[in-house]
């Protein structure tokens, strides 16, 4: 008994030790390992094979690793028409073909294996991991490369395919898988290698279902404007602008929830001419456009229904039923106000309107009920009244304010009815105009200009979304214009160059051969509290800053011994028609 319990206590034990030693763990103390994982090549499938014959290919590492993200890492050129598996055992990695794979002849593959094999303590990815072989009798060595921008913002676009198609036919890029494809990384740059001699069509894609067609109306696309030609000679560095084509006109939602308004949500901002009409009841209507949502206001003496039809062209068409309905209940509790109910002082640029906003449309004003104050003896200012004509919501006060002057503005009951009748209540508002020295005065200048080219010039201030200020240019070869008086910030321009002069920015389309119109952006220096900033720019070098150019690449020195990768053609080089 004695003698099978010691047998008992050394297998254990011998258990332990074995397990212990299988199980690989992070060694304590000592540096951090920094060294990605490394190909055994005696023990691996060979690299850069020829007459290449589909098999499992098996890489061997010279540390244990692990697999990570593979699906999204693993890219292969050209693509495969089923879905390969990637296993793991100890320190091989397994890649397999599916069984109904047919690779094509006289083809060169990668198989770029990203970051998705890290190694299994400090999660090193194996670095420039790449499989190649061919299916013919040699490797194929060219390469195209180039950089992703987004149209509109000129900033680099990641993880964008570029895809190379021998058929060249338009229909290709929503039908085929292309022969040739890269993604861009971080810094919007794609590399294909291995690439044939001939003459490819180029194609870019965010693709959304990663299908590697042109198959969802979304997707962002650019394109070359001629065939790419790969030979010996000519490896060609590539621009593309990315964009995505104009959408179709839907109408995501509708509410008549509430009795005054019908409120509408489009696709898309909606465009100008999309033609909005109603049944004539005897109703009052105030159609307001805002970005986000259109707004139908409307009054009427009973509760009854009534249809409202929008149509742009042929391309769309749609009645809305608006059930009229809580009018009383609307009544009984509806005031006609200011949006903000501040009541203390507020501040305002004496160069600029006062301006007061309010909850409903304003269908008339009694000037004799508004009065408007200067100084704190009340002396009384005689201001210019306008109503803002696209909301009927907005009051302005136009008056030469004096700098440091306090004001005071009274609004008398009945001084305003709104669409639904209502009037105000009495309204009362106090204002502090700054001094002039808290503002700057920056001076636009732009030079170089076409005289045969529209332009459109956007002001943005800080990270503002919607510019301060859009002037239109046309047939001059220099703009210049004085901003008095506005805020201290750092303000950016953005040049649209307007190919159809319909003032606005217009997409590209693929099968009209159309690029983006071109925009082109640059920050000026900060304008600082009582500076005058003048700020000249010429458009010429407006397009050379805002090509792009890649940064040096490591992994892409195997190309040329060390050597920087070139900057692609310029952005302007698709900047047709100025």
């Amino acid at each position: 008994m004695k003698r099978k319990a010691w047998q008992l206590l050394l297998t254990t034990a011998l258990l332990l030790i074995a397990v212990s030693c299988a199980n690989v763990v992070r060694p304590e103390g000592g540096e951090k390992d920094t060294t990605p994982p490394k190909v055994v090549k005696t023990e691996s499938t060979p690299n850069y094979q020829v007459r290449f014959e589909k098999k499992p290919i098996d890489l061997t590492f010279n540390e244990w690793v692990e697999l990570k993200d593979v699906y999204s890492q693993v890219v292969i050129s050209p693509p495969l028409e089923y879905k390969f598996d990637v296993t793991i055992k100890r320190k091989t990695v397994r890649f397999e073909f599916d069984e109904r794979e047919e690779l094509r002849p006289e083809a060169t593959y990668t198989i770029n294996f990203g970051e998705a094999v890290r190694d299994l303590t400090e999660k090193n990815p194996a670095k420039d991991l790449r499989f190649v072989f061919s299916t013919g009798d040699y490797i194929d060595s060219l390469t195209v490369r180039g950089i992703i921008v987004d149209a509109i913002t000129r900033e680099p676009v990641e993880g964008a395919l570029f895809m190379l198609y021998e058929n060249q036919a338009d229909s290709v890029v929503r039908t085929n898988l292309p022969f040739y494809f890269a993604k861009t990384d971080e810094a919007g740059i794609f590399q294909i290698e291995n690439v044939k001699p001939g003459e490819f069509k180029g194609f870019a894609l965010e693709d959304q279902n990663l299908n590697y067609r042109f198959d969802q109306p979304a997707e962002a696309i650019g394109f070359p404007d001629s065939p790419v030609l790969v030979s010996d000679s000519l490896q060609p560095s590539l621009a593309i602008k990315l964009f995505t084509e104009e959408q179709v006109l839907r109408l995501m939602d509708e509410s008549d929830d509430q009795y005054g308004q019908l409120k509408l949500a489009f696709s898309m901002p909606p465009p100008d001419d999309l033609l909005i009409r109603w049944q004539d009841i005897g109703q009052e209507t105030v159609l307001e456009k805002r970005p986000d949502t259109t707004i139908l206001w409307y009054a009427q003496e009973e509760e009854r229904g009534w249809k409202t039809f929008l149509q742009l062209d042929t391309v769309f068409y749609d009645t809305i039923d608006i059930k009229v309905s809580e009018r009383q209940a609307f009544y009984e509790s509806a005031r006609l106000q200011p949006t903000s109910r501040n009541t203390g002082a507020t501040s305002f640029n004496p160069a600029m309107p006062i301006k007061l906003i309010f909850n409903h449309p304003i269908v008339s004003i009694d000037t004799s009920s508004i009065q408007f104050f200067e100084d704190t003896l009340r002396k009384s200012v005689q201001p210019t009244l306008k109503l803002d004509t696209s909301s009927q919501r907005i009051l302005e006060f136009i008056y030469p304010w004096r700098e440091g002057m306090a004001y005071a503005l009274e609004i008398m009951p009945g001084g305003l009815t709104d669409i639904y009748g209502l009037q105000n209540d009495t309204i009362t508002r106090n204002y502090q105009a700054q001094s002039l020295k808290s503002f700057g005065n920056l001076t636009l200048i732009l030079d170089s200009l076409s005289i045969d080219t529209s332009y459109l010039l956007e002001l943005y201030e800080g990270n503002q979304e919607i510019p301060s200020d859009t002037f239109y240019i046309q047939k001059t070869n220099r703009f210049e214009h004085l901003l008095k008086a506005i805020k201290p910030a750092t303000y950016t321009i953005r040049v649209i160059v307007d190919w159809n002069k319909n003032r606005k920015w217009d997409t590209g389309n693929y099968d009209q051969k159309r690029q983006a119109e071109p925009i082109y952006i640059r920050q000026l220096d900060q304008l600082r509290a009582n500076w005058d900033l003048e700020s000249n720019v010429n458009i010429k070098d407006l397009k050379t800053a805002s090509v792009i150019r890649p940064p040096r690449v490591p992994t892409l020195r195997r190309l040329q011994q060390d050597s920087t990768l070139q900057p692609p053609a310029g952005l302007d080089s698709l900047d047709r028609g100025n």
